[in-house]
C-alpha cells in the first residue's frame, strides 16, 4: 500500500464529521421534548449512537450543544425566514409587528422544546446562561426596531428606543405565549393580536404618524444592534452569521 493510499480522505473526514454532528443535533431535537428539566450529555451520546467526548469534540460544551440546537430549530422551523420580512418593513411600526407575529409564531411551532428551556433554565446553570444569551439577541432585534420608531417620532413622549425596546421584549417572552395559549386556550391568532395591542399601546404615541423622510436603513440599524449585542455579551456569529444578515434585500409593503 502507498503512502497515498494510506493518507486519509479529507472529504471524507469533513462528511463524516457533519454527519456526526447531525447525529447529535437529531438526538438531542427527539429527546428534549421529551425531558422534564434535565437532559444530560450522556443521554444525548446515547441515543446519537456516538461516544460523549465526540458530543464535547463536536460542540465544545453543554451550552455549544444548546446554542446549536437552537440554531437548527431557528432555521428549520422557518424564523430565519421571518427576520428577512421584518428587516424589509417599509416602517417602524410594520416591522414591530411583523417581529411580534414571526416571534410568537416561532414560539407555537416549538413549543415543546421552548417548555423544556423554561423548565431547564431554573435549575440548570448552563442552560440558564444560554438563555440569556438568546435573550439579549431577540432584545437587540427589538432594539433596531424602536430606534427606528425614534427616528420616525413614534414613541410616547419619556419613551426611548432601550426603554420601548425592553417592554416589547417583555410582552412577548415564552411566558406570555403560555399564558395566553398553552393555559388560556386562545388560539395562536388571538395571541399574536393580544401582543401586538399590548406592545403598541405601551410604545407608541396615540395618534402619531411617521415624520421620517428616508426609508429605514435596516441593514445599518441591525448592524448597530449586533454591536450592542456584542457589548452585553452576546455574539450574533455565536448562534448564526444568518441573525445579522436578515436585512439583506429591499423594503417590501
Amino acid at each position: 500500500m502507498t503512502a497515498t493510499a494510506r493518507r486519509d480522505d479529507p472529504g471524507k473526514r469533513a462528511a463524516s464529521r457533519s454527519e456526526t454532528r447531525a447525529r447529535v443535533l437529531t438526538a438531542a431535537r427527539e429527546l428534549i421534548p421529551q425531558a422534564e428539566a434535565s437532559l444530560p450529555v450522556t443521554a444525548i451520546a446515547r441515543h446519537a449512537g456516538v461516544a460523549i467526548q465526540t458530543v464535547y469534540d463536536q460542540f465544545g460544551s453543554k451550552g455549544g450543544l444548546l446554542i446549536a440546537v437552537i440554531n437548527d430549530l431557528q432555521h428549520s422551523e422557518g424564523l430565519f425566514v421571518g427576520f428577512q420580512h421584518v428587516f424589509r418593513s417599509p416602517d417602524g411600526e410594520t416591522a414591530m409587528r411583523r417581529m411580534i407575529d414571526a416571534t410568537v409564531s416561532f414560539w407555537d411551532r416549538v413549543w415543546p422544546y421552548l417548555a423544556f428551556l423554561l423548565r431547564s433554565r431554573r435549575i440548570d446553570p448552563v442552560v440558564g446562561r444560554e438563555m440569556d444569551f438568546i435573550d439579549r439577541l431577540r432584545r437587540a432585534h427589538f432594539w433596531a426596531i424602536t430606534r427606528r420608531l425614534e427616528d420616525e417620532g413614534r414613541l410616547r413622549a419619556g419613551e426611548t428606543s432601550e426603554s420601548a425596546a425592553n417592554e416589547a421584549f417583555a410582552l412577548t417572552t415564552p411566558t406570555v405565549y403560555e399564558e395566553l395559549v398553552v393555559k388560556g386556550g386562545a388560539g395562536l391568532r388571538r395571541a399574536i393580536d393580544t401582543a401586538t395591542r399590548a406592545v403598541l399601546g405601551a410604545i407608541l404615541e396615540p395618534g402619531s404618524a411617521s415624520t421620517a423622510d428616508a426609508p429605514p436603513d435596516w441593514a445599518a440599524l441591525e448592524q448597530a444592534a449586533a454591536e450592542r449585542a456584542r457589548g452585553a455579551g452576546s455574539d450574533p456569529n455565536r448562534l448564526s452569521p444568518d441573525w445579522a444578515s436578515s436585512t439583506a434585500g429591499r423594503s417590501e409593503p
